[in-house]
């Protein structure tokens, strides 16, 4: 699965990483901090109870780590988020080999 977005860090004193899209007070666990003007790589976003979190490309494969995008109150962005141009590279190359091997079988 490749990421959708890339979110780069706004907020002067960081974001919480989390293993739930939810916070402490409802069982959310900080995994780490992440610093002003950093650059992180997202799946998927998700408005969870009113709140947009976005599903990280998580540093250990097979856990999971979410991150807020906006503060608590809705109005103020912790992070800029940059939605990732699909190049259709995977498709292209698909598209490709399907075209290659049509003409094997044809030749055959």
């Amino acid at each position: 699965m490749q990421p959708k977005f890339l979110l780069i860090v706004i907020a002067p004193r960081g974001v919480i990483i989390r293993d739930t899209p939810r916070p402490q007070s409802e069982g959310g666990t900080q995994l780490r901090t992440v610093a002003v003007g950093k650059s992180l790589d997202c799946y998927d976003i998700h408005n969870i109870g009113g709140v947009p979190y976005g599903r990280l490309v998580p540093q250990k494969p097979g856990t999971t780590e979410w991150l807020r995008i906006k503060e608590a109150d809705g109005t103020q962005p912790l992070v800029d988020v940059i939605e990732l141009e699909d190049s259709g590279t995977d498709s292209s190359l698909a598209k490709a080999i399907t075209l290659l091997a049509k003409a094997l079988m044809h030749e055959q």
